[in-house]
């Protein structure tokens, strides 16, 4: 039996413990604007603001983009198609495939809440002055691309 480490782990100083509790309570604080008042989730929110920026996705690519599993992605696929906010369209080369694209009240929905997801983003980053602000969003490159790394080396 090997003998313990004299190292220690304080909880609340371990980053991924910290960066997981700080992006949901982002996220949980965010999706009030679009559940409380749009009645729409946050998966379905990801996959309205994705197909808003790039449209015409098949779902396995947004279940990709978004860290979203597959059941996950399914379900909120449907309630935004049975809620009229995407259609979806199989592939004329492969009847495998099917793409997702935003209706045009779909996109007015995205319309409609981008602006005050922004706003709310704002109110946020408002704790930070410039400086920290962008060094946030290096420090946070740096450590996808250091994840990206990581994994290739566990892979």
């Amino acid at each position: 039996m090997s003998e313990p480490s004299s190292r220690s782990l304080i909880l609340n100083q371990f980053l991924p413990y910290r960066m997981v509790n700080i992006a949901k309570r982002i996220s949980d604080s965010c999706s009030e604007i679009y559940f409380n008042d749009f009645s729409i989730s946050i998966p379905e929110w990801r996959i309205l603001a994705r197909l808003a920026e790039d449209d015409r996705q098949n779902a396995r690519d947004i279940g990709d983009v978004t860290f979203m599993d597959k059941s996950k992605v399914s379900r909120a696929v449907k309630l935004l198609e049975d809620k009229g906010y995407l259609f979806k369209e199989k592939d004329s080369k492969d009847n495998r495939a099917t793409y997702l694209s935003l209706t045009k009240t779909g996109r007015q929905l995205y319309h409609d809440i981008a602006p005050r997801a922004l706003d709310w983003e704002g109110q946020l980053i408002s704790a930070l002055d410039i400086k920290e602000y962008r060094d946030l969003l290096q420090t946070l490159e740096k450590l996808d691309r250091q994840l990206d790394a990581i994994d290739g080396i566990q892979s």
